[in-house]
Formats: structure tokens, C-alpha cells, sequence
């Protein structure tokens, strides 16, 4: 059998800054991975132009965009590539590595649009990057947000739905739950089905994390929701993406 060729290393700052995801937003293995996929190529390309990561300036974001969509790179992964990028971006300039943020304003080519099926990947990154590190609550809520969201493939307004538990009020009202025993996610969907959704590992230690610290701001204990917005209310349909761009 050939020997497996070890993939380069990252500059260090790009170390960090996967090391973060990992320790501090406790983002699953997979997900890390995406990142480290997609810094890698920024890596390559910042290599070719004789720069570091660290010195990357707009006009050559707004090149590679360019040249990997002449390559052939859809819409989809191009926003994949940039929201990565620009969260490396954000933690860099939340750590006085730079003065601006290089892909800030840069937005890939709009896909053509199908039926809504999830949370875009744009967002669901910028959800993932959100810098909340003043507040463990908010924390502890959106990286269970985003693990579900990955991890089981629901959609916004399923997600936002779910209640802590089963009962007869959610299932009249075409609500579901998450049952962590069963590791499973009981989902009423889109034209009144109802189908169970596996619950990944990392999904349900994320969960364990937001029920820990979900009644810290005195939520109400008839407040069946899942998720719950600073108010205690239930997060409404499109609440995550949106609270994901006002933190963008």
C-alpha cells in the first residue's frame, strides 16, 4: 500500500485560528474540517502572489474570485470559500492581526434560486463565526443552531419549531422535538409530514451545552421552544439568519 502523503502545513496564524473553532466555539470535526479545506486554498493562493495569509488586500480576494470562477467553481462553493475566509478575517482583526477585513464587502455570484431547503451556507458560516465570546448563553445557543442545522439537515423553520419535548400541543400544532435519548429529532415538515431526523454526536453534546444554560435569563418554564431569542420568545422563522447578518 502507497504511503499517504501528508497534506502542508498552515501558517501558523491559520493554525490558531482553526484551533479556535475547535476549543473555543467547539465546532464538530467535520465542520472544522470545511474550514480548513477552504484555508487551505487560501493559503495556496496567497502563496502564489509571494503574500501571507495576514496580508491579503481586497483587490486580491476580488482577483482569486475571479480566477476560481473561471475554473469552473459554482456559486455555492464560492460563497462557502468566502464566508470561511471571512471569518478567519473577523477572528484576525478581533486579535489585532489586521487592520481591516480584506473579504468584508466581496459576495459570490447568486446562485439560481430552488426551494428553500436550509439555512444558506453564507450564513450558517457567519452564524458559526459570530463573536460572542461576552456572552456563553448566546454562545451555547448558536453553535447548537448550527450543529443541528449541518449535522441533521433541517430546515430554518423546522429548526425553529422544535420543543423541548414531546407533547400533545406540538403535535396539533404541527410542532416538533428533539428526543436526546433516541438521539433523534421528531421534524413536522414541509407539506404536514412528520419524519424522525438522526442527531449526531456532536449535535446532541452542543444541545447538552444550550439546555445547561437555557433558563439563565429567566425563560418562563411554559416556553416549550427549543430555541428561545434574549426575550425568551421562540425564535421565529429566518430568526437565526437573521440575527447571523446583524452580527456579520
Amino acid at each position: 500500500m502507497a504511503a499517504s502523503v501528508a497534506e502542508p502545513s498552515l501558517p501558523a496564524e491559520l493554525e490558531r485560528y482553526l484551533a479556535h473553532l475547535s476549543e473555543r466555539r467547539q465546532l464538530s470535526e467535520r465542520t472544522v474540517a470545511a474550514y480548513a479545506h477552504d484555508l487551505r486554498r487560501l493559503s495556496a493562493l496567497s502563496a502564489a502572489q509571494g503574500l501571507a495569509p495576514l496580508a491579503v488586500l481586497h483587490a486580491h480576494v476580488r482577483r482569486w474570485v475571479a480566477q476560481l470562477r473561471s475554473q469552473g467553481l459554482g456559486p455555492r462553493s464560492l460563497a462557502r470559500l468566502l464566508s470561511s475566509w471571512r471569518g478567519f478575517y473577523r477572528w484576525a482583526g478581533s486579535e489585532g492581526l489586521v487592520a481591516a477585513n480584506p473579504v468584508a464587502d466581496m459576495r459570490a455570484p447568486k446562485a439560481p434560486r430552488l426551494l428553500p431547503k436550509a439555512l444558506g451556507v453564507d450564513d450558517a458560516v457567519r452564524l458559526a463565526d459570530a463573536t460572542v465570546a461576552d456572552d456563553p448563553w448566546q454562545e451555547a445557543r448558536d453553535a447548537a443552531i448550527v450543529e443541528m442545522l449541518y449535522g441533521s439537515g433541517l430546515r430554518v423553520s423546522e429548526l425553529c419549531a422544535l420543543d423541548l419535548y414531546a407533547s400533545a400541543a406540538a403535535w396539533d400544532q404541527g410542532r416538533g422535538w428533539v428526543d436526546m435519548g433516541a438521539a433523534l429529532a421528531q421534524v413536522h415538515g414541509k407539506g404536514g409530514k412528520r419524519r424522525a431526523v438522526p442527531v449526531g454526536q456532536a449535535a446532541l453534546t452542543a444541545l447538552a451545552r444550550w439546555m445547561a444554560v437555557r433558563g439563565a435569563r429567566g425563560v418562563a418554564v411554559d416556553e416549550p421552544a427549543l430555541f428561545i431569542g434574549a426575550r425568551g420568545e421562540r425564535l421565529a422563522r429566518g430568526g437565526a439568519a437573521a440575527e447571523a447578518r446583524a452580527r456579520g
